[in-house]
């Protein structure tokens, strides 16, 4: 039974992540983080720098704001799909809470590691030495690298959730 759990997780987190991460490259060339999308576009303008629940969830999450297609997608879309797929096949609404928290960072490492258009996963490695500015807390992993701190705490909360 957990063999199939860890089989289906790992599917989802492909079958998501990788789709939207190349989206997301092809969107936003070589700037990351929504950085040369039109602010007079609803998709690339910044959302809820007043509202209490975006400023909550972007330090959470550990980004400085949000914008229009990142909130269409990450609030709207893919929560519907994950509650569709839920009520559906899944049955276990900790799972597939866990599945939409793990692909949202899976997502943002294959974003850095398949971006063909800058050193993105070099820069990503150099942490708080590199130019990936929308990643504000940073913890070292090996000599000389980093990783983002919300990598480390979305996985421990997915596991959380996975093992629930």
């Amino acid at each position: 039974m957990l063999e199939s759990k860890i089989i289906i997780f790992i599917i989802n987190l492909l079958i998501f992540s990788f789709p939207i991460a190349l989206f997301e490259i092809l969107f936003e060339k070589d700037k990351g983080w929504g950085g040369g999308l039109p602010k007079n576009k609803w998709y690339g303008a910044v959302i809820g720098l007043n509202n209490p629940l975006m400023k909550l969830l972007a330090y959470i999450s550990g980004f400085p704001y949000f914008f229009g297609y990142a909130v269409l997608m990450y609030f709207f879309l893919l929560p519907g799909l994950f509650l569709l797929e839920n009520f559906l096949y899944i049955h276990n609404f900790l799972f597939t809470l866990a599945l939409y928290i793990g692909i949202i960072e899976i997502e943002d490492f294959f974003w850095f590691m398949f971006n063909w258009h800058f050193p993105a996963l070099r820069e990503l490695l150099k942490g708080p030495h590199g130019s990936i500015w929308w990643h504000k807390r940073w913890m070292k992993v090996f000599n000389g690298y980093y990783l983002p701190v919300s990598y480390l705490a979305i996985i421990l909360v997915a596991i959380l959730f996975f093992i629930s």
